[in-house]
């Protein structure tokens, strides 16, 4: 939850080259893939 806050309510990475949203991004898909992997191994 603070990689959201720091992104969206605090913009850190505002002034950041175009590429970066792309990355942040990629960033947000791996870290909810992740919790959805540590819930199915749970589940399992």
């Amino acid at each position: 939850m603070v990689a959201f806050w720091g992104v969206f309510i605090w913009k850190e990475f505002k002034s950041e080259p175009a590429g970066t949203n792309k990355l942040l991004g990629f960033m947000f898909l791996c870290f909810i893939a992740g919790l959805d992997l540590i819930i199915a191994a749970r589940l399992m």
